[in-house]
């Protein structure tokens, strides 16, 4: 099996002339450019002294910028290391210390915080935009053709992606996946998840760094445009929607909420020409579920469950999401994954899901260095139960509020909420009790129109749910925190409930 970048020299062969990647009101590259600039880069990273294994640091927005160094690391045999654009300076600086990054990829502004940290006094930046001097200029190189090189090969099985955590814990850790992994992993996507049609377009709305940039390999395995913005915004989404034809969509449960609440953005998806959707990420609430295959209702969705250390695990296909009996369903694990629930199983069927896969990482990258990653078994860290071949999840081990004795599950809670009218959006947390050990707060974010009366919205709960899972508090908030990866940022809210503990357990 070749390496990834591969993946860039066949669509070159078969479709010179399509174009590859287009930034929306902004650059296009076709396949043939694209292959030429990923060729340019790599030999220009060689030059520098980049030897196999090597790491080279991504922090780039999304753009053709970001894909350019991405595939050329992988031709030029170092390994590609993702590092969130949305993270603040001490984090990035974190995350590119731990893969000992020797070149990196990423904005003048980035480059120039970065440079001052001392470890980085050896780091070659390549920056994007760069100003005549400062940097050596990303455009410089990948438009100016190096002497030609052989570029390694033989990669099937070494080292290709790091993927960091989102850091939610505070410690995050680097996940690497060779490239073989990742190249299964894309294929069975394709298959299973996303069966984009050749020469089409595939719009992703989240970061390339995350779960957008599973989208990549499918689609230019299949010859199709990836369509890229820089950072989601609504009033682009409606523009694209309303003058673009899109086979494949992606997007994460937060943003369908978003354009649901948003008068332009919720005609433009009404009225567009999407013939799949493909979400995931995080949980997403019946009611917002409901409201977008209305207002879609020639669309196909699908559902993809997944983890960082795990993977791609579970796909809930078109036909599942018109059975309401699977509607809280993850979907059934897709051909070459392996699903068990990790001993011992609670009375109500409930354990941590483990997984077996292809694309298993082979390592972590840690603070003291790269771990080999010898268990066949991955575990998730989702608590869930497995019926009739699908997976229900009930929450994350590390988020599950003990209260009295009860296993609260914030998840359950949250969606219980979310249905309610009046409400665009919640978040559960824990606080320390004396008397229960931990009581539940809900955060909620209410309607353009709704109003806050938090009675009512306790009377609603206590007939969804059992008294010690109804929330003791509810907070209002203008806005819902989230996490660099989109999703509730839980711990964040949490923080001030558990001012002057020692732990945030109780």
């Amino acid at each position: 099996m070749p390496s990834i970048d591969s993946v860039i020299t066949r669509a070159a062969a078969t479709y010179p002339e399509h174009v590859a990647v287009h930034e929306w009101e902004g650059k296009q590259v076709t396949y043939s450019q694209l292959d030429y600039e990923v060729s340019n880069f790599a030999e220009w990273a060689l030059t520098q002294g980049i030897q196999q294994g090597d790491a080279i640091a991504i922090h780039l927005p999304n753009s053709i910028a970001y894909l350019v160094a991405q595939f050329g690391s992988f031709r030029a045999g170092a390994v590609a290391a993702y590092i969130n654009y949305r993270l603040q300076f001490s984090e990035a600086r974190r995350q590119i210390g731990m893969c000992r990054a020797r070149i990196v990829i990423t904005t003048e502004a980035k480059a120039a915080e970065l440079r001052t940290a001392s470890e980085f006094a050896d780091t070659i930046f390549l920056v994007v935009g760069a100003a005549q001097g400062a940097f050596t200029n990303f455009d410089d190189v990948i438009n100016t053709k190096q002497h030609p090189r052989c570029f390694p090969d033989g990669l099937e099985d070494c080292d290709a992606i790091i993927r960091f955590t989102s850091g939610s814990t505070g410690n995050p850790k680097g996940l690497i996946v060779t490239h073989r992994a990742w190249l299964v992993r894309a294929m069975s996507m394709l298959i299973e998840e996303m069966q984009i049609v050749p020469g089409s377009t595939t719009l992703v709305l989240g970061q390339l760094s995350h779960q957008a940039g599973l989208f990549v390999i499918p689609t230019f395995l299949r010859g199709g445009t990836l369509l890229v913005m820089e950072k989601f915004s609504l009033p682009t989404v409606a523009m694209i929607l309303s003058s673009t034809e899109i086979s494949c969509l992606q997007i994460v449960p937060t943003m369908f909420t978003l354009i649901l609440n948003d008068p332009m953005a919720r005609a433009a998806f009404g009225s567009a020409n999407v013939s799949r959707i493909v979400y995931g990420g995080s949980p997403i609430r019946q009611s917002v579920l409901e409201e977008v295959m209305q207002l879609a209702p020639n669309t196909e969705f699908v559902q993809s469950y997944g983890s960082h250390e795990a993977g791609s695990i579970s796909v809930l296909d078109n036909a599942a999401h018109h059975d309401l009996t699977l509607w809280h369903s993850a979907g059934r694990p897709m051909l070459t994954v392996g699903l068990r629930l990790k001993e011992p199983v609670s009375t109500d069927g409930v354990g941590e899901i483990e997984v077996k896969s292809p694309w298993l990482p082979c390592a972590r990258l840690t603070s003291h260095g790269r771990e080999p990653i010898k268990e066949e078994w991955s575990s998730t860290g989702d608590l869930g139960e497995i019926m009739n071949g699908h997976i229900f999840l009930r929450d994350r081990m590390n988020d599950v509020i003990i209260s009295g004795g009860f296993n609260v599950y914030p998840a359950e809670v949250e969606k219980v909420i979310g249905a309610h009218p009046q409400v665009l959006d919640a978040a559960v947390a824990s606080a320390p009790d004396e008397k229960w050990g931990e009581r539940v707060i809900a955060f909620v974010v209410v309607k353009r129109d709704g109003e806050f009366i938090e009675e009512n919205l306790r009377d609603y709960c206590k007939t969804q749910l059992a008294g010690y899972k109804v929330p003791k508090e509810f907070r209002l908030i203008g806005e819902m925190p989230l996490n660099p990866n989109g999703k509730p940022d839980r711990r964040y809210l949490s923080q001030s409930l558990w001012a002057g503990q020692e732990r945030r357990i109780n």
